[in-house]
């Protein structure tokens, strides 16, 4: 295997990685993490809290929504950000692509809060498993479709530009130093590194197929 294509398995294996953690409560060994790394660390119950509270529950007035069709509706006012109700059709124009690769949500494992047939399948957290998984793919198989490579180069330049961002500014409180700004963080550095090798290859991409590209 060539060091590019065990590049790209890193950077797919992060953004899997990253994806799954924005699904799911936090677990003891993300904790131990967290200490070694510099972060603060919180009893397990705190950090579940705040999963629930920034992530889960729109009612708890700390709601961060990671889903892209609401968050990129939201507005700021006095200095707030203020949101819309997701809409269980709100991520079909990302659901057709999943579908046209055989990536099904229900086979990725997840909180709860995120089961059920009017999810949308526009989480951030669905969207970096599926480009993190597409990746591995690239990385691994030899003789790969190249109009697939373009595909997924189409739906990083549209589903993971700057309002991730965003999301990951105002993911953690101000100051924060914990659970919260580590997950900001493994989600910025997997997006970060996943738009440098989209850059990187452009030159050499076959465009999308239209009918994917129009999904």
């Amino acid at each position: 295997m060539s060091d590019k294509n065990a590049e790209i398995i890193e950077i797919g294996q992060l953004a899997v990685t990253a994806g799954n953690l924005l699904l799911n409560e936090p677990v003891g060994f993300f904790q131990e993490g967290l200490k070694q790394t510099g972060y603060t660390v919180s009893q397990q119950s705190v950090v579940v809290q705040q999963f629930y509270d920034r992530l889960g529950i729109p009612q708890s007035g700390l709601y961060i929504p990671p889903y892209e069709h609401v968050f990129r509706k939201g507005y700021q006012a006095d200095g707030i950000y203020h949101f819309p109700p997701a809409h269980h059709d709100g991520g079909a124009d990302v659901e057709a692509i999943y579908s046209a690769y055989g990536f099904h949500l229900n086979d990725i494992n997840t909180s709860v809060l995120f089961k059920g047939a009017n999810i949308p399948g526009d989480h951030l957290g669905f969207i970096l498993v599926f480009t993190g998984s597409a990746l591995q793919k690239i990385g691994t198989e030899k003789n790969i479709d190249e109009r697939f490579i373009g595909n997924i180069h189409d739906f990083i330049n549209n589903h993971l530009d700057d309002w991730v961002d965003l999301f990951c500014q105002l993911l953690p409180p101000e100051n924060d130093r914990g659970y919260l700004k580590a997950l900001a963080d493994a989600v910025q550095e997997a997006v970060d590194l996943t738009r440098c090798w989209h850059n990187s290859e452009l030159d050499s991409v076959i465009p999308p197929t239209p009918a994917i590209n129009n999904a």
